[in-house]
């Protein structure tokens, strides 16, 4: 449920929390949206299908496999747990957390289909975007703000598409 519901300069905001990740996360409503069409957004966040959250940990190990292998650092110092090719992926649970759940207007309130930005420990300046869509986790890679609504391609970036 969303809480502290107000409108500001950039739209509507408010709070929500995660059930999953355990934690007070910021809610981001455009200024078209119904606050019940959110509300149904924030429930379904936090009633995630235990395979919707297995895609998720499946696509940010593939996100965080891929940036270590570009980016040669001492990860060790950054990550909270090591990962690796056999890192379970339901672990990388403890890599990355939601701080914002973003709701723009819907083409069809029939569909539930939100935005969350998080935080990664292996991407610190980008952090990580993961979009669904009518049940269906359709992107997952930096945070580039994109849109739920959009069609996605194949690139290799978009990292639900590499599991």
């Amino acid at each position: 449920m969303i809480t502290d519901i107000r409108k500001t300069e950039i739209g509507i905001e408010g709070k929500l929390y995660s059930e999953i990740f355990n934690t007070e996360i910021d809610v981001m409503i455009d200024d078209e949206v119904s606050i019940e069409y959110a509300q149904k957004c924030a429930e379904h966040f936090n009633k995630l299908s235990p395979e919707i959250i297995e895609t998720i940990c499946k696509g940010a190990k593939a996100y965080c496999l891929d940036f270590m292998e570009i980016a040669d650092e001492d990860w060790d110092e950054y990550l909270t747990i090591p990962v690796t090719a056999e890192t379970h992926p339901l672990d990388m649970l403890k890599c990355f957390k939601p701080n914002t759940l973003i709701v723009e207007k819907p083409a069809d309130e029939n569909i539930t289909c939100y935005q969350l930005e998080c935080e990664c420990d292996w991407e610190i300046e980008h952090g990580m975007e993961i979009d669904i869509f009518n049940n269906k986790v359709v992107y997952l890679s930096s945070f580039n703000d994109y849109s739920p609504w959009l069609e996605y391609d194949t690139s290799e970036y978009n990292y639900i598409n590499q599991i």
